[in-house]
């Protein structure tokens, strides 16, 4: 958690730098594509990673093998995402999105080609090794940009900030997976490796990919009926709602499976680590949820500037769904580190489903405070969900007592709601 604070601090001060540089419409012009470039990192990983944590072992070839199956994955990848930039440009119907695609298919193939040597740090629980990848990258890639918008277009200079990020990141990661047991991998040809790990990465990739449409359907379906300034301001109000779960919860969530992975037997020890760690992490939610609704606009006028005002009324309303994703987006890994990568298939279909209905009211009505809601609402419903089919499918026990315990983080959306329509 502390390597990934480090990167997170980074990040953060980037994201400050670059918001009084670029205005909101270059910014929702690359974050209008940056929304299928996370479609086609799904398909370039398809469940690989958490497929190669699981394992006990790996020999050099099969390991040589599977780089080599994403780094030719990534290059067609990479070619397939540049060729479709006129149909993005149809698609949204936003001057100049096709100059952004480029430079995404580039960070495309490096993000590919990460994917094993990443998979083995974690699988060592190298967490270090990976935050430093992400720090130098987070510092280069700024760095470049700010450089690049003194002598280039301003689009071209952020949209090139991925390509410097997952380039360095890969280098980086790259370097530090010859200090794992299997070592560092290098391009191989037996592609017939990835064959034992389907099974587990089909439903992993299954969930990835139903999963990526209901956490980005919002963002494409604003850009294109919204426009670049309305997407720039709702993808800047998202981002900063989400530093709380990065703090919280996708700092540790890598660490998760691995280090579970030796209790994967024990049930009832998995579901006591949960009860203890998700109770603490609901209270540290709810202090971080409404910490942000009250601090919005300082927030907003320290991080991001005056020029994103609109921002405010946004990050309030997703505020009050901060602790139910706190716990929740902790939830995949316990599936993960149990090998039930099938029920958390099942989990994401139910939550895709709320979250869409939820983004297309929405949409319909033009309105994003109301797509807001509505995507408060759907986190508390896939939450239960989510919970209740772990409790009765994962560690065969009631879940009674579980929601008990989240009796603190329900009573704080309660209060928010109430709050939020009375002022």
């Amino acid at each position: 958690m502390l390597g990934r604070y480090a990167v997170y601090v980074v990040n953060l001060l980037s994201m400050m730098i670059l918001a009084r540089i670029f205005t909101p419409e270059i910014f929702g012009t690359v974050a209008a594509i940056m929304v299928f470039f996370v479609f086609f990192q799904l398909m370039a990983e398809a469940g690989l990673g958490p497929a190669i944590i699981n394992l006990q072992q790996m020999d050099a070839e099969d390991r040589d093998g599977l780089f080599g199956l994403t780094i030719i994955i990534g290059l067609l990848l990479a070619i397939l995402f540049a060729a479709l930039g006129p149909l993005f440009l149809m698609f949204y119907q936003l001057p100049r999105v096709d100059e952004v695609v480029p430079y995404i298919a580039i960070s495309l193939l490096f993000f590919s080609t990460c994917i094993v040597p990443n998979a083995l740090l974690l699988r060592e629980q190298a967490f270090f090794s990976i935050a430093n990848g992400g720090l130098l990258a987070e510092t280069l890639s700024t760095a470049a940009t700010i450089i690049l918008a003194q002598l280039i277009d301003p689009l071209h200079a952020l949209a090139a900030k991925g390509a410097f990020s997952a380039a360095t990141q890969f280098l980086v990661i790259w370097y530090f997976s010859g200090k794992t047991e299997i070592g560092r991998p290098l391009p191989g040809r037996k592609f017939s490796a990835i064959k034992p790990l389907l099974g587990f990465s089909s439903y992993q990739h299954g969930f990835n990919f139903i999963n990526y449409f209901s956490r980005n359907l919002d963002n494409i379906l604003v850009g294109k009926y919204m426009g670049a300034s309305a997407l720039g301001v709702y993808d800047k109000a998202y981002q900063l709602m989400r530093y709380p779960l990065l703090l919280l919860t996708f700092a540790m969530t890598p660490a998760i499976q691995p280090v579970l992975r030796k209790y994967a037997g024990d049930y009832h020890k998995v579901e006591e680590i949960h009860q203890d760690f998700t109770f603490k992490l609901s209270l540290l939610g709810v202090i971080a949820g409404f910490l942000v609704y009250i601090l919005a606009d300082l927030m907003v006028s320290i991080l991001l500037g005056s020029n994103w005002s609109e921002v405010i009324p946004i990050i309030k309303i997703l505020a009050i769904s901060i602790p139910v994703q706190v716990v929740l987006s902790t939830s995949g890994s316990f599936y993960q580190a149990m090998n039930k990568a099938d029920l958390l298939f099942h989990c994401g279909i139910f939550s895709s489903i709320v979250v869409t209905i939820s983004v297309l009211i929405g949409i319909f009505l033009k309105n994003i405070e109301i797509l807001c809601w509505g995507l408060v609402a759907a986190f508390h419903l896939s939450f239960v969900q989510a919970y209740y089919y772990m409790y009765k499918k994962v560690f065969f026990s009631q879940v009674r007592r579980f929601f008990i315990r989240m009796l603190p983080m329900f009573s704080y959306a309660f209060a928010m709601v109430a709050w939020s329509i009375n002022y």
